[in-house]
């Protein structure tokens, strides 16, 4: 039963998906999987589409429902693929054949459902009921079934992209001093949104078909999921800020061992890089990265970060915000600022990580610091 309230949202979630797709096409989301958004966007509004259908097209319902399978097996990679590409800027993965499988099968059962006549396939997706024979009963069974698979590999393919953006942001720590423009936190809370959409949904379809009966209505998976797609247009369609990721990523530690960078020389770039931050204090620059470091100390980037690693047993990042919380640490105790102004005096872009790296590295929050540290009477 379409309601109202569900129309609505429908509607409304259907305006935000179009609204995706636009801007994307306009240029406005990030070069990286700006295709693939696309699809994505053109997924979610076919989706939507489903109760505007049912209500004011009620002719074409029964051969608009089959086409919404192949659309639903293909969101999970369809998502999985744009994370990478939007995060995998070096060493970027194209699309994998055993991605379209589900959404292949999908088709196949949808060219299936179109195939019966008009009388059975209303039957069998309006009514309800199982028609005579078996074809009718095969596409029932293989539809339960790839919806029940999908529902699984969603889930594997969500925490595959939880893992991707932790390993990720790890990287961003040997390249930037200030990670946080470049994290995008907003997909965390877009992955919570469709596993509680998502989750609300298989919920229904169990409580439907073996349960009691209606216990999640229709409205509140629909209003979840248009949630996460007005996210995605939010965050997903605006620009990410000029990046200078080098050309190849630094090598890891274990691979330093092959490394024809000499002992002279790495000790050689440690004092560049003692001078740089201690005469030069080069950690103020809030834009420091592991690029322009290493311009400043004329050494290849991948040596700096061997250095740093290797020798100095540290990250980029680490590096760097020792020397801020250093520099704070005078600031602190003479109290002529509030913590958020000396955070971002020397160097630090927010006061949540200015507080991480001081507890980190005293083992003291900065306030706690103050008062242990503080004159007295």
């Amino acid at each position: 039963m379409q309601t109202d309230a569900l129309l609505v949202i429908s509607s409304v979630l259907v305006g935000i998906s179009l609204t995706g797709v636009v801007m994307t096409l306009r240029g406005s989301a990030p070069a990286p999987g700006r295709p693939t958004l696309i699809v994505v966007f053109g997924l979610f509004l076919g989706l939507a589409g489903l109760p505007l259908i049912a209500r004011f097209a009620r002719p074409v319902y029964d051969l608009y429902l089959p086409a919404l399978l192949p659309c639903l097996m293909l969101l999970p990679a369809c998502l999985f693929q744009y994370v990478t590409e939007r995060i995998e800027t070096i060493d970027h993965r194209p699309w994998r054949r055993r991605h379209l499988g589900l959404p292949f099968i999908g088709v196949i059962v949808m060219i299936g459902y179109w195939a019966l006549p008009g009388p059975v396939r209303r039957t069998l997706l309006i009514e309800g009921d199982l028609p005579e024979g078996w074809f009718p009963a095969l596409l029932a069974l293989t539809t339960f079934a790839l919806i029940l698979i999908w529902a699984v590999t969603s889930l594997v393919y969500l925490a595959v992209i939880v893992k991707h953006l932790s390993r990720y942001r790890a990287r961003l720590k040997a390249l930037y001093s200030n990670t946080e423009a470049y994290e995008l936190r907003w997909m965390d809370g877009f992955i919570l949104m469709l596993v509680i959409g998502w989750g609300l949904s298989g919920l229904s379809v169990i409580s439907d078909n073996l349960g009691p009966g209606l216990i999640v209505p229709a409205e509140g998976v629909v209003l979840t999921i248009g949630l996460a797609v007005l996210m995605l247009v939010v965050f997903a369609t605006g620009q990410m800020p000029a990046q200078d990721i080098p050309l190849a990523l630094p090598p890891e530690p274990d691979k330093y061992a092959r490394s024809a960078l000499s002992s002279e020389r790495t000790e050689h770039i440690a004092r560049k890089l003692e001078t740089a931050m201690r005469a030069e204090a080069l950690y103020l620059d809030p834009t420091l990265s592991l690029q322009k470091l290493a311009k400043h100390v004329a050494a290849p980037h991948n040596h700096v970060s061997q250095t740093l690693n290797g020798h100095l047993g540290t990250t980029f990042f680490d590096y760097v915000a020792r020397w801020r919380v250093q520099a704070a640490q005078p600031l602190l105790l003479a109290q002529e600022a509030s913590v958020l102004t000396i955070a971002l005096e020397v160097g630090f872009n927010s006061r949540s990580t200015f507080y991480k790296a001081f507890k980190r590295e005293t083992g003291l929050t900065p306030k706690d610091y103050q008062k242990q540290n503080a004159p007295s009477a």
